[in-house]
């Protein structure tokens, strides 16, 4: 990740702005015909915040929406009752002792807590970067003093990156990042990861779980997949020096990652796409998600044909494999950029696109909303 955080983090940086699982999901009580693609509705299009960045939404338990992003070196919050059309007033939820705080990634507990994980980036060769952790037990309206999970090196090149955190059926919490402190003498990269047991009070050390030897796994994006298939976790991988593509590792749930690391030849990393992209395209930050029948959904950002990435939007099966049908949400011209995007599942039948790129002047967070469209209609359960 750090040869495209030069490109497009850095200068977010100078002005002090830079995929998770929301609720457990249930499988609806009706099947229906596989999804097999996204349309798009631009009548839905919505400016959530002006000037934010690196935006994550969750479906509430009591049916609100519940937006975290960064702006100006802070994390906010903000919150929309009548799903995405509008949203309230922003509230402060977390800040960095030193530099900036970003990278806020948001996830509520079978509990009704709600974890903030973020990221605190210094910048001032003086102090680490690390891994933060808010927790509100009031449904999101005020939130704890950040508590450090991890500590990498003080220089921006032995960095930590990027968190994002499940609750397993155990009750067990991950939190996954992307962690350069290891490799000081190496421009190597990993995904680690730590569990709470606790509902995010007390953390275990971390423990390496996707490496690349000479590669840099970065932006985890993990899933618990329904049914019991297991963690899946999208990553950006780059191999042999080229730009990053979509990955996807995974796990059993019963193995918990207590099968090893999956290493760059494991049969537990597979590549993100059923048709991989050409080789010297782009195509980083994935977000991964699961609709509540099945179906996954796999959002990066792809430069393919353009100045700039932009979002781009595809679908698989219910183990995280076989992900086609290629859309994307925003019609960006090719010199706007499109970037440090997420999903939201809105229900059964819609998916949020976020996105961080500039709109009718406007610079900030956009949402659009797609339809799934399926070949055939829904059939009631049997």
């Amino acid at each position: 990740m750090k040869a495209m955080l030069h490109m497009f983090i850095a200068p977010l940086l100078l002005i002090h702005a830079s995929c998770a699982s929301n609720r457990l999901e249930k499988p609806l009580p009706q099947r229906r015909s596989p999804a097999t693609g996204i349309e798009w509705a631009e009548t839905t299009l919505t400016l959530v915040r002006e000037r934010g960045i690196y935006a994550r939404m969750i479906r509430l338990a009591d049916g609100g929406i519940l937006c975290s992003y960064d702006c100006g070196g802070k994390i906010y919050v903000s919150r929309s009752d009548d799903n995405g059309r509008t949203w309230g007033e922003e509230t402060p939820a977390a800040s960095a002792i030193h530099g900036g705080a970003t990278n806020a990634e948001l996830l509520q507990l079978e509990d009704g807590w709600i974890l903030l994980s973020f990221n605190e980036r210094p910048g001032d060769k003086l102090h680490p970067y690390a891994i933060k952790l808010c927790i509100s037990r009031d449904n999101a309206r005020t939130w704890s003093a950040p508590e450090t999970l991890f500590e990498a090196g003080i220089l921006f090149e032995d960095g930590c990156w990027e968190p994002a955190q499940i609750q397993l059926p155990s009750g067990e919490v991950q939190l996954y990042f992307a962690n350069e402190s290891p490799y000081r003498k190496s421009n190597e990269q990993e995904i680690s990861m730590m569990r709470s047991f606790d509902n995010g009070l007390t953390w275990s050390a971390p423990e390496r779980v996707i490496f690349r030897i000479g590669g840099r796994d970065g932006m985890p994006s993990p899933l618990c997949l329904l049914n019991g298939k297991g963690i899946a976790v999208a990553v950006e991988d780059t191999a042999f020096g080229l730009p990053f593509k979509p990955s996807i590792a995974h796990t059993s749930l019963e193995a918990n990652w207590r099968d090893g690391f999956v290493a760059w030849d494991s049969p537990r990393r597979r590549p993100g796409l059923a048709q991989q992209l050409p080789p010297l395209v782009y195509g980083g930050a994935p977000c991964l998600r699961q609709l509540p029948t099945g179906e996954t959904v796999l959002s990066f950002q792809c430069n393919e044909g353009r100045e700039h990435p932009q979002m781009v939007v595809c679908l698989g099966d219910s183990s995280a494999a076989n992900f086609g049908s290629l859309s994307v949400p925003f019609k960006l011209p090719t010199n706007v950029a499109g970037l440090w995007n997420s999903l939201l599942i809105k229900d059964a039948d819609t998916v949020t696109a976020v996105s961080g790129t500039t709109i009718n002047g406007k610079w900030g967070i956009w949402a659009i909303d797609g339809h799934i469209v399926r070949n055939a209609p829904a059939t009631a359960e049997h």
